[in-house]
């Protein structure tokens, strides 16, 4: 697996698709905005070419009154547009669903090495302080020492687990950041596209051009928004084998008896009445 991708990291590219959804929500009003203008610009046009300059300012007005009342080419392709960006707000709708999920599986991750450092401080502790060899020995010495190699062993294995379960998340979240990645950048360029689009429709000599342009856009981008659910698909399944990595390193772990940390105990031996089989000072 790559280096994990930064919770900064993470967070540009889930910021920059949240900001390119919340602007693709703004295109019917630009769509509006920009057919109303062509109305406009076509009713100057047909005026002026009849009356002069005159009769273009009649048309340019007629045009204002009756922007909202089109009909024929520029109502219908005015509508199949607006639907279109619909349509493709829907096919992102599970991308947008899923926009929390990467931080917390980052997050998560972190949370588990901050607990693997624990643990070596605990770990580190008991190997300076815990070990008695060279002033006790005996049974009792014998037994403790058992009990700790236990506590030991238990120790290494949940660090291991705290590095499986970090890996794990993290992969998921590295699977995140692709997915959202490939996404950011096809929609910059759309919104870069449709807005030159827009911008051709708005001036009614290169309408016809402009509505063009905008479908041809909108069904390419629409396009890729399906493929897009195959690769969160995907993402999908790189989260279930890492759950299944995670469920399998969790279970019956090396010195976790019945899946519970083992006892720091002995009752093998009678404190109350030591000899010297059991208790020898070295």
């Amino acid at each position: 697996m790559g280096a994990t991708k930064t919770l900064d990291e993470l967070n540009d590219v889930l910021g920059q698709f949240s900001q390119q959804i919340e602007q693709i929500r703004t295109q019917p009003d630009e769509v509006e905005k920009k057919f109303n203008q062509a109305a406009i610009a076509m009713s100057a046009a047909e005026g002026g070419s009849v009356f002069g300059i005159i009769g273009a300012a009649v048309g340019a007005a007629y045009g204002s009154m009756t922007e909202d009342d089109m009909t024929g080419y520029l109502q219908d392709h005015k509508e199949e547009i607006k639907k279109k960006i619909q349509e493709l707000l829907e096919k992102l709708q599970n991308a947008v669903d899923g926009l929390k999920a990467p931080i917390a599986f980052l997050q998560t991750s972190e949370d588990w090495l901050k607990l693997k450092s624990k643990i070596g401080e605990a770990q580190n502790n008991e190997v300076v302080n815990g070990s008695l060899t060279g002033y006790w020995a005996g049974a009792a010495a014998l037994k403790y020492t058992a009990a700790r190699t236990l506590q030991d062993t238990a120790m290494d294995t949940a660090k291991s687990i705290c590095d499986k379960l970090s890996d794990s998340l993290g992969a998921v979240s590295n699977s995140a950041w692709d997915f959202y990645s490939d996404i950011v950048n096809d929609i910059a360029g759309f919104l870069v596209d449709f807005a030159a689009a827009l911008g051709k429709i708005a001036t009614g000599v290169a309408t016809p051009f402009g509505i063009s342009d905008a479908i041809d856009l909108l069904a390419k981008i629409i396009k890729n928004a399906v493929d897009y659910s195959k690769k969160l698909a995907s993402a999908l399944l790189t989260e279930k084998r890492n759950i299944n990595t995670i469920v399998s390193a969790t279970e019956n772990a090396k010195g976790f008896h019945d899946d519970r940390w083992p006892d720091s105990r002995s009752d093998a031996f009678n404190i109350n009445n030591p000899n010297s089989t059991e208790w020898q000072a070295t």
